[in-house]
């Protein structure tokens, strides 16, 4: 069994630097950025990034330990669990929004309408599940992001006043099994890390997916505030659409070797997988 025993002093002040972070944004977008809280919050952001990047580098026992940090798999792993958020939770929240702001389409309208977007995603998953049986993970991540970009692309390339069904719904299918494949991909990615990798992908992939998730909504709410209207659900999409393409990279750098787990060198033993 794999125990969660992180190093506090290490964890706080990332934990603060994105909390700061994401308060820096929303100060800057409801209140402007010519302001003391605006600027106290910025101020607190980079005091404790640099807090953090010292502590990575001279804490005994760091988030991440050091030589683990050469390990090109977990890395692909938790840059992963970074720009999945784009495709997945945000990418959905602002479908919504678009469809309530530019379509007025009421909160019953909106959870059908996502009944397409799930069954897609359902569909993603399944086919990767699939195609994992003769290729490798990390090309069905490549093949997931590159749908999940092509969709957010098309929305975000929709003139204004476009019907729904020519303007969100082609975009929502895309992104929606691109979502299932890029899911699918990344749980069995993790599947071929060793020990020590396995353990430190699950504990740092959840603080990196729900870090990054704040961030990408509080970037959507200053984009929101500062554009109203289908300019600023545009640059959204547009936002969310350079996240996906960032994942495009992180899939190429990715090794397209099998599941086969070996020991390397960076694998200290410590942690051990359970089969």
């Amino acid at each position: 069994m794999i125990r969660f025993r992180s190093p506090l002093w290490s964890l706080i002040p990332g934990v603060v630097f994105i909390v700061s972070l994401v308060l820096t944004l929303l100060s800057v977008a409801f209140y402007g950025l010519d302001t003391p809280l605006s600027h106290t919050l910025a101020g607190a952001a980079a005091l404790f990034f640099l807090l953090f990047i010292i502590s990575e580098n001279y804490h005994p026992d760091p988030l991440l330990p050091r030589p683990l940090r050469s390990s090109l798999p977990l890395q692909i792993s938790l840059w992963t669990c970074i720009f999945s958020p784009a495709v997945t939770y945000t990418a959905g929240l602002l479908l919504a929004v678009a469809m309530y702001q530019l379509y007025a389409v009421s909160v019953p309208g909106i959870i059908l309408s996502f009944l397409p977007w799930l069954l897609m995603r359902l569909a993603g998953t399944a086919l990767g599940e699939k195609l994992g049986q003769g290729i490798s993970p990390s090309t069905v991540l490549l093949w997931g992001f590159m749908l999940a970009a092509g969709g957010l692309g098309l929305i975000s390339m929709m003139p204004a006043a476009t019907p729904f069904w020519l303007a969100l719904l082609p975009g929502m299918l895309l992104t929606g099994f691109g979502a299932g494949l890029t899911g699918h991909a990344a749980r069995a990615g993790r599947e071929g890390l060793t020990g020590d990798e396995y353990h430190y992908s699950l504990r740092l992939g959840v603080l990196a997916q729900v870090s990054s998730t704040a961030v990408i909504l509080a970037l959507l709410t200053l984009l929101l505030r500062n554009n109203p209207g289908h300019q600023g659900v545009i640059t959204g999409f547009s936002l969310l659409g350079a996240l996906a393409l960032a994942g495009i990279v992180t899939a190429l750098m990715a090794p397209g070797k099998g599941k086969k787990v070996t020991m390397r060198q960076s694998d200290s033993g410590k942690y051990r997988r359970q089969e």
